[in-house]
């Protein structure tokens, strides 16, 4: 199971899980899910209170989706866990 990390501290890609998508580490929560609730109109202390993420890993995958766009909306569209 190789973990990467990125840039942002609390998203990484687990080739283990959801087939590498990028997701908060420590869990099986990706940032698409978060996306997903946040655009949705929670803010992001309801969708860490869901995902039972702190609200500094709520920020931190919103931050990587602004600087990832492209990716996780491809996710989003496809609902693909595969590679990107």
């Amino acid at each position: 199971m190789a973990i990467e990390r990125t840039a942002h501290p609390y998203i990484v890609r687990d080739s283990a899980i959801y087939g590498g998508e990028r997701i908060v580490e420590g869990t099986r929560t990706g940032v698409r899910h978060i996306i997903l609730l946040f655009q949705s109109g929670k803010d992001p202390e309801e969708v860490a209170s869901i995902h039972r993420l702190s609200l500094a890993q709520v920020y931190d995958a919103i931050s990587y989706f602004y600087d990832n766009e492209e990716e996780i909306e491809h996710y989003v569209r496809n609902e693909s866990w595969g590679a990107y």
